[in-house]
């Protein structure tokens, strides 16, 4: 049975999370005490498996992986769908954390694509009909839609003191935004979502091209990562600089 710890001792474990291969950013977050999550080892002080589960639902497992643990986790995602909305996207690339779960009839997976920057300075012009602004407690409460920081963070106040975002309103609506959806000492990891109605108009790459400097000006790497179908988020990517670098699978419990 998976034993949650208690958050004075994830401390003892950023540097199991900073060498996590699906991307270290959402682990760390958690290790470092800057976002919300809950991590578990396989018993008592035994660090040797871990298993990060962070705001947003995904989740990392780090350490020397057997499968007493992988039935636990398992275990676990299935009873926690009948009762927690919370999300559980459990990240991976091993094969033998891959080849487990493929024998499972209530499991599914799905690739999601990892991107790195290459410091590309790019220069973008705003219409004049837009304007750009830094997100605060009153634009926060303006934002609807999918991608968002509720998503990612504990509550707006805990958003508002140590996340970031940038939104561009057009009147009083707020027509696209970008903000950090995790965050650690080194990384910033970039959600970005625009308003159907003011698609294509390229607001998307000026936001998120502003959280990419701000997490530049933090002395951190902006960080990105999609779903293999948003081809979209993809082009957006490789526009703003970042280069396709590996790939990793989400394992979920089937709907």
């Amino acid at each position: 049975m998976l034993k949650k710890l208690n958050k004075v001792q994830y401390s003892k474990l950023i540097d199991i999370a900073s060498t996590h291969d699906c991307g270290c950013v959402y682990p760390l977050s958690i290790a470092e005490g800057i976002q919300e999550g809950e991590i578990f080892a396989g018993s008592e002080g035994d660090y040797n498996k871990i298993l990060f589960w962070v705001e947003s639902g995904f989740a990392y497992l780090s350490g020397n992986i057997d499968e007493g643990f992988l039935n636990d986790i398992y275990d676990f995602m299935i009873n926690r769908s009948k009762t927690d909305d919370k999300r559980f996207l459990l990240m991976s690339k091993d094969k033998y954390i891959l080849d487990f779960f493929k024998t499972k009839d209530d499991i599914s997976m799905e690739e999601r694509y990892l991107f790195k920057y290459a410091r590309k300075n790019n220069v973008l012009e705003l219409p004049t009909e837009y304007e750009l602004k830094e997100i605060d407690r009153d634009l926060l409460a303006k934002i609807f839609g999918t991608i968002v920081p509720s998503l990612f963070w504990k509550d707006n106040i805990d958003f508002l003191k140590n996340g970031k975002g940038y939104c561009i309103s057009c009147g009083d609506d707020i027509a696209s935004w970008a903000f950090s959806a995790a965050v650690s000492t080194k990384e910033i990891d970039i959600g970005i979502e625009t308003n159907p109605k003011y698609k294509k108009k390229g607001l998307g790459m000026i936001v998120a091209n502003r959280m990419i400097n701000y997490a530049l000006e933090q002395g951190k790497n902006p960080v990105w990562a999609c779903h293999y179908k948003n081809v979209a988020s993809e082009k957006m990517a490789e526009k703003l600089g970042f280069l396709k670098t590996d790939e990793c699978t989400i394992i979920k419990v089937t709907n």
